[in-house]
Formats: structure tokens, sequence, C-alpha cells
């Protein structure tokens, strides 16, 4: 089987090929990085290390590389014979990318292939649909003809990757655990499972929203406790068991949101943070407290990893004691470099902590939880 695979970064690489390599698929990247496709196209594999495993070495081969730059027919001709496609380039670039896989699904379209899977791999909601109308955009195909050619899911993706150089050639550590959850009812075929180890479902939302609540919301949240505490790095903070009981403790707050709305089990839900704070555990890799936390405006948006679950656990009739503790210590995040915790914190200064709750995180002003977080804040402030 034939997978052509855009992107040959670090999660093109250590995670999508991984599984693809799994499933048994050549597979043929591109990407415009020519020394990769070159060394790519002259090794023919290259290497991950599991991190957890004391890094052991994994080879992935039967692949190759091209550039849509200087070889833009190949490229075409690689997707009208493919029997995947798949992408993992950051959404943002979809626009770079939607010319030349538009003219190959035009291609193969006009050969009279079968319908194509083409999973979007990245980090954003509802991705496959941002691909379809970048591709529509180009003008090479209608809606109609992208329907009859391409069935493109929505995704949702995990896992921990970093570049690394080993045995004298370029690699990627990765985190032996993964998660790939990816929208069944819109594959081109029913029944299919097209990458082994992928999750599928016809319920994606459930997925995103555990991902964020539990594993995004429980990073922030630790980030915005350890800058009060005085770390720098978020690796210090979890070294301590006592933080790390912290941090598991307002993930199974939120948990016991995901059991009650999407039906997860306890099992599954207890799982899951052990996945998490295993990642944030991990050794070998330093991160900054100031990283993990910036954006603390975006963070605090409504529907976003700390707002949003704590505002359904009032509605649930849940604890949400700690989730509020960790929005008022996000309205307290300092950093001189961050231009969202600077306007935040001048907006409290100037219009105080009431006004800047409501403004921020679209709490409506006397409710519970509204009243949970502005009392945290002044104790949080005090200390």
């Amino acid at each position: 089987m034939k997978a052509v695979h855009f992107g040959a970064g670090k999660i093109g690489r250590g995670f999508i090929a991984d599984l693809l390599h799994e499933t048994g698929y050549e597979i043929t990247f591109i990407d415009v990085n020519e020394p990769l496709v070159q060394e790519l196209n002259t090794y023919h594999n290259y290497y991950l290390y599991v991190i957890e495993e004391d890094y052991r070495r994994k080879e992935i081969n039967q692949v190759s590389g091209l550039s849509p730059v200087t070889d833009p027919e190949a490229a075409v001709r690689a997707i009208q014979e493919a029997d995947l496609v798949t992408t993992a380039v950051l959404a943002d670039n979809f626009p770079k990318i939607a010319g030349t896989l538009a003219a190959g699904l035009k291609a193969r379209l006009s050969a009279g292939g079968e319908k194509l899977n083409v999973i979007p791999c990245e980090n954003a909601l509802l991705c496959g649909d941002m691909l379809k109308r970048e591709l529509v955009g180009t003008g090479t195909l209608s809606e109609e003809e992208l329907e009859r050619i391409a069935a493109i899911p929505n995704t949702a993706v995990d896992r921990m990757v970093f570049g690394c150089s080993r045995d004298n050639r370029d690699g990627i550590d990765i985190g032996v655990d993964h998660e790939l959850v990816i929208e069944a009812d819109k594959l081109a075929r029913a029944g299919e499972e097209p990458i082994k180890g992928a999750v599928y479902t016809t319920n994606l939302q459930k997925y995103l929203e555990r991902k964020l609540y539990a594993i995004n919301g429980g990073h922030a949240w630790s980030g915005y406790m350890a800058h009060l505490m005085g770390y720098e790095i978020i690796q210090d903070y979890f070294a301590k068991a006592e933080n790390v009981e912290l941090t598991k403790a307002v993930m199974r707050e939120i948990s016991a949101l995901l059991e009650k709305k999407w039906g997860f089990t306890h099992e599954d839900m207890m799982g899951y943070i052990d996945f998490a704070v295993n990642r944030f555990l991990t050794p070998g890799i330093t991160d900054t407290v100031s990283r993990i936390s910036r954006a603390p405006i975006r963070k605090l948006g409504a529907k976003d990893r700390l707002v949003g679950p704590a505002v359904q656990c009032a509605e649930y009739g849940l604890s949400n004691d700690l989730l509020t503790k960790g929005i008022a210590a996000a309205f307290l995040f300092d950093v001189k470099e961050d231009a969202q915790s600077v306007e935040l914190l001048a907006f409290v200064k100037e219009h105080g902590i009431r006004e800047a709750i409501a403004k921020y995180t679209g709490i409506q002003e006397g409710s519970e939880t509204f009243e949970k977080i502005a009392g945290q804040y002044e104790r949080l402030k005090e200390k």
C-alpha cells in the first residue's frame, strides 16, 4: 500500500508516519525542506527513539521524499496513485499545500480513480473542515468534485515528539503513548480503518474535549500554580509528589465532568489521567512555566481549557473548586515578555478583578462560579 504524507516534521515522521509504517504503507513525504527530502531519498529510512524505553531505536523504512517546489508533477502523480493521504503541517499551513493536493485529487478524478481518504492530523479544531475549504478555495476542484474524489474527516491528535541527533543522523525522540482519533462516518467506505493504532468514532467532540480539558487544562492549571509558587521550570514543580497530586486532583474534577457528560467510564478517565501525568513527568525533558502558561487571555476563553470545564461542572452540579483556583491564578500570571499577560494585568489594575473576570471569561457576575474565582483571586493575591 502507498501513503502520501504532507509534512516531514517531527509530528509527521515521529507520529503519523510511525502509524503508517506499522499499518504496512510505503510512505512518500511531500515537503519543501530540500535537504530533508534528499536525506529520505538517500537512506530510505530514519530512526525514532522511544523515550520511556531507554530511548530504544526504531527504524522507519520504505520511505522517500518529494518536493512540491522542484518536482510538482511527481507530487501530483503520487497523490493520483496513493491508497491514503495524510497531513501534519500545522493547520495554518493548509493554504501552502492546498494547490498540490487539489491538483493531485483533480488528476485522480479525471483518471477515474476511487475515492481517497485524506486524513489531516493537525492539532486544530475541525481540521478536516478547514482543509476542505482550502481545497475548494484553490478553484481546481468544485465542492461536488471534492466530495466525489476525497473523504476528509476531522481528527484529534496527541503525542510527544522532540527532534534529536543520534547515531550521526537526525532522529526523533517519541513518547510511547499517543492518540489519533478519526471520524469514522466521514471516511470513504463504511467500516474501514485505514490506519492501525487510531481510534475511530462517530462522536469526535468528546475526544476533543477530553484532550483540551484534561491534558491541556491540567497542564495550564499546573503552569499557573507553579508560577505563583515561584517555579521557572515545570519539571521542578512536578518533582514534588504533593504538586503531582494537586494536578491529578484538578484533573479528577475535569474527569467527573467528562464521565457525566460523555459517558467515559471512571476507569477510562483514571487511566487517561495517568497517561497525561506520565507525559508531564517524562524524564530528560525541560520546559518553562512561562511557555506552558503563555497567552493567558486565550486560555481564559469561555470555551477553552479552564473556563469551559469550570462552567460545565457547575451546570452538572459538580465541584469546580480547583478549576476556579486555577482561573484565579491565571489572572496573576506576570511575565513581561508575554503580551497577553501584560494586557491582563493592566486591565485588572485599572478596572478591578470583577470586571476582568466578566470580560475575559464570559462568566456571569453573581454566579457561584464567578464569586469563587473572585474570592480565590483575593486569597492568592494576599499570599
